[in-house]
């Protein structure tokens, strides 16, 4: 069990030794790319010196709205980040930010959000990324999300304050808890617009962050926010079996649908399991009988091999074959399905033959 956990460890170390991924402007971009407008929310401290946002913590949350650019040569499921990022960023074949708006208060970024609902059929997509996390990576994640899944819908991303650093496991598991007041208040933001839905994304610990969330705003009785939850896609949860258990328990209305996308062979959800002395995550089981009891749908993506994440832990928004899949389905793939998720689990089920 030593040697194993060791070696799924090491997985996590050599993967996060790759160059990481930077904010880059480029004014002029070709006119056949694609540009994806993500409004940002963070708990993040801004950078020294930088357009962005560190991987400190604040509990004063930050706006703004990045303007995205996906080169015309975007393959489904990939960033296509710029090779030297310190010279020239090329937005023909490289993302690029086209530009950068602050909101210097929460009515400002409000009313952004509001006219942007008129045009976005009153729904917002909110999402949360997982550990080891930096602020453009989430961000650029959320624009390819967006525009593989030809989402119509206001993107909106929820920054915050993960680490750099593998080694950090336990500060970002702190930072989850740290983070949950801002997300609530962005949350809160929202449902005061005239958004009709809101659908939650998380990918990793960020399902823990919005757990905590969802359970936080029940127990406090935010009606408003939880009559206009839509939906909440957790991907690869990185959440302790009993701890969800219980988290679903103290959530009354559980926003529907509640779908889960797992892989019982996610090294990273191995080596977490390894790290905490439990036997697995909530994104690695195999018996989903207690979710289901709870309304949760959980839709196993194990042997779908065309993503290229090695640990396979963001299989569900890096492959092209969910994502074809997903992309197909009106809002927001999987949402709009029964609750028990049948339909497409056969779909991924076929797609694995």
């Amino acid at each position: 069990m030593a040697l194993v956990g060791r070696g799924m460890i090491l997985a996590l170390l050599l993967a996060a030794c790759a160059d990481r991924g930077m904010i880059t402007v480029a004014k002029n971009t070709p006119p056949d790319a694609a540009i994806e407008n993500i409004f940002i929310a963070t708990t993040r401290q801004p950078a020294e010196g930088s357009l962005v946002f560190s991987s400190l913590r604040t509990s004063v949350l930050s706006f703004a709205r990045l303007d995205i650019s996906i080169p015309p040569t975007h393959q489904p499921g990939r960033i296509e980040w710029p090779e030297k990022p310190e010279k020239r960023t090329d937005p023909a074949t490289e993302f690029a930010t086209r530009e950068i708006v602050r909101y210097g208060s929460a009515q400002d970024f409000g009313a952004a959000l509001g006219t942007s609902a008129q045009k976005a059929q009153r729904e917002a997509i909110v999402y949360v990324h997982g550990f080891n996390i930096t602020f453009a990576e989430g961000t650029y994640r959320m624009a390819q999300l967006s525009h593989d899944l030809k989402s119509t819908s206001t993107a909106v991303h929820y920054s915050w304050p993960a680490t750099q650093n593998t080694l950090e496991y336990t500060r970002d598991r702190d930072s989850v808890l740290f983070a949950r007041d801002g997300l609530q208040s962005l949350l809160e933001i929202l449902a005061a617009q005239s958004y009709e839905r809101i659908v939650i994304v998380a990918h990793s610990i960020g399902s823990n962050l919005v757990v905590e969330t969802l359970r936080q705003i029940s127990l406090e009785g935010k009606k408003q926010v939880a009559r206009k939850l839509a939906g909440v896609v957790l991907i690869s949860p990185d959440i302790d079996t009993n701890l969800f258990e219980m988290q679903l328990s103290r959530i009354k209305p559980l926003p529907k649908p509640f779908v889960i996308f797992g892989d019982e062979a996610d090294l990273a959800l191995k080596a977490s399991a390894f790290l905490t002395g439990q036997s697995n995550r909530v994104g690695q089981l195999k018996d989903t009988e207690t979710l289901r009891r709870y309304g949760v749908q959980f839709v196993n993506v194990t042997d779908i091999d065309d993503s290229d994440d090695k640990l396979g832990h963001t299989v569900a928004i890096t492959s092209p074959t969910v994502l074809s899949i997903l992309q197909k389905l009106p809002v927001m793939g999987p949402l709009s399905y029964s609750e028990d998720g049948a339909v497409l689990q056969t779909l991924i089920d076929t797609a694995k033959r």
